[in-house]
């Protein structure tokens, strides 16, 4: 076993037994891509569409890549296994350029949950909790009277995310990055999600004096509060970030969950893949507009597997399976495929979207990121090794095909107390394009001294 929720002492103890020849099967997460095996056969990617396989920190990497390579050199076998695969790799199967095995039908005799799409602006709800609806709270009595249990999906953690204050509109911000602060009724705080500041929550506004404070929007904690006043008898467990910090409180928390010691499970989307939970009869999505509206051209992507993987929690045990997904966006596309499970339908409308605006897998979207303390410092180094790129690629491969968008701040503009630009390139990840990268980077390293920059090759935003 290779992950992070071991000591280093155990990593090592480990890594040094599949050194050794003492491992027939590594099982990890994307850190074990690296096992140093010395003859492999099979490598398994679960879940492969997750953007976690993904490293945003040095080194950048994809693990889909790494098994790739390690695969070719072993002359071994890579299996792509996921219910929503990526689009680059469907792509990738309908084009032939790999084999393609289709699972239709579930493990057994379980069917698929019967999905119905809750239309918000028409249904009455809770009037403290805007996102739970009178119909899910029926399907929640249901279930508890027959002593079966449910899962609730809403995939941001925290008590309120926006602290707003009602006399001059301020809004409670990270004093080193330029987002907005998330209240925490655990720990009565108020906390930046990039980069752990923190600060106590304050009776009045720290511009005007003010204490009329709105704390506004949904988090999974303000989601349980107002599980616990509409249902007293219910076991609520919440499962998310900040309830799973400490060593091995996954398998805690999901082993009392199967021993049905909860009636009700609330997490974030670490809730949504990979468990199997006999009992669970439910499964009500909540807030899930919010990320189709995302700044990411894989908004469509991502919700769509994110809804259809938390549906399939539901009815895994022989009992007959439901599934509400709340929205006020009933007649938005992806609601209605993700509600029909209809992974072909969904492909065929996002890769023509994609072909049209040039996107992914009909290009590779590559990021050079910048950071600095002054940011005007930063923008200039941006737009200096665009016109260098630029430059270069004219004289060099005129012919290359390159679009260069930005550069831009970036989507959080300061971070850890520094500013961040993009600079994104539609390109092919060829030889030439990665030996033009390297030698406007080598330029810019000799000619800047206060910026750094960096180069992703598989932009995932950021």
């Amino acid at each position: 076993m290779l992950h992070s929720g071991l000591s280093l002492g155990e990593r090592m103890d480990e890594w040094r037994r599949v050194k050794d020849g003492g491992a027939d099967i590594v099982v990890g997460t994307r850190s074990a891509v690296f096992a140093p095996l010395k003859n492999i056969g099979l490598i398994v990617i679960d879940e492969e569409q997750e953007h976690s396989y993904k490293s945003d920190k040095s080194p950048r990497f994809h693990a889909r890549d790494i098994a790739r390579a390690r695969c070719k050199h072993h002359g071994a076998l890579l299996l792509l296994a996921s219910a929503t695969p990526s689009v680059e790799s469907y792509h990738a199967a309908q084009t032939g350029r790999s084999n393609f095995v289709a699972l239709p039908l579930r493990y057994g005799k379980d069917k698929l949950p019967v999905v119905e799409v809750v239309d918000m602006s028409r249904h009455e709800n809770l009037s403290d909790t805007p996102e739970l609806s009178a119909r899910l709270c029926e399907e929640l009595q249901h279930n508890l009277i027959h002593e079966q249990q449910s899962i609730l999906l809403l995939n941001r953690r925290g008590h309120s995310p926006l602290v707003r204050c009602l006399g001059c509109g301020a809004v409670a911000e990270c004093t080193l990055c330029s987002v907005a602060l998330t209240y925490h009724a655990a720990n009565d705080a108020l906390l930046c999600h990039y980069c752990a500041y923190q600060q106590e929550r304050a009776g009045s506004c720290g511009q005007c004096g003010s204490q009329l404070l709105r704390y506004a929007g949904q988090g999974t904690q303000k989601l349980e509060e107002a599980l616990n006043r509409a249902f007293p008898e219910a076991r609520i467990l919440r499962v998310d970030m900040d309830a799973t910090m400490s060593k091995f409180a996954h398998q805690r928390l999901f082993a009392a969950f199967a021993d049905g010691q909860y009636d009700i499970m609330v997490g974030t989307q670490m809730v949504a893949k990979g468990l199997n939970f006999p009992n669970v009869t439910l499964v009500g999505v909540l807030g899930t507009d919010q990320s189709l509206y995302a700044n990411d051209f894989r908004s469509f992507e991502r919700t769509f597997a994110l809804l259809t993987q938390v549906v399939g929690r539901s009815g895994r045990g022989g009992l007959e399976g439901r599934a509400l997904i709340q929205t006020y966006l009933t007649d938005h596309p992806i609601i209605s495929l993700a509600a029909r499970q209809d992974y072909p339908a969904f492909f065929a409308d996002e890769a023509e979207s994609r072909k049209l605006h040039i996107y992914p897998p009909y290009c590779v979207m590559a990021a050079v990121g910048f950071s600095g303390l002054d940011q005007k410092k930063v923008a200039q180094a941006a737009s200096a090794f665009a016109g260098k790129f630029s430059e270069l690629a004219r004289g060099t491969n005129p012919d290359l095909p390159l679009r260069l968008l930005g550069p831009t701040p970036a989507e959080v503009a300061r971070a850890a107390g520094k500013y961040r630009y993009k600079l994104i390139i539609k390109c092919k990840n060829n030889r030439e394009t990665r030996v033009l990268l390297q030698q406007t980077l080598e330029w810019f390293y000799a000619s800047f001294k206060q910026v750094s920059a960096f180069v992703d090759m598989h932009y995932d935003g950021w």
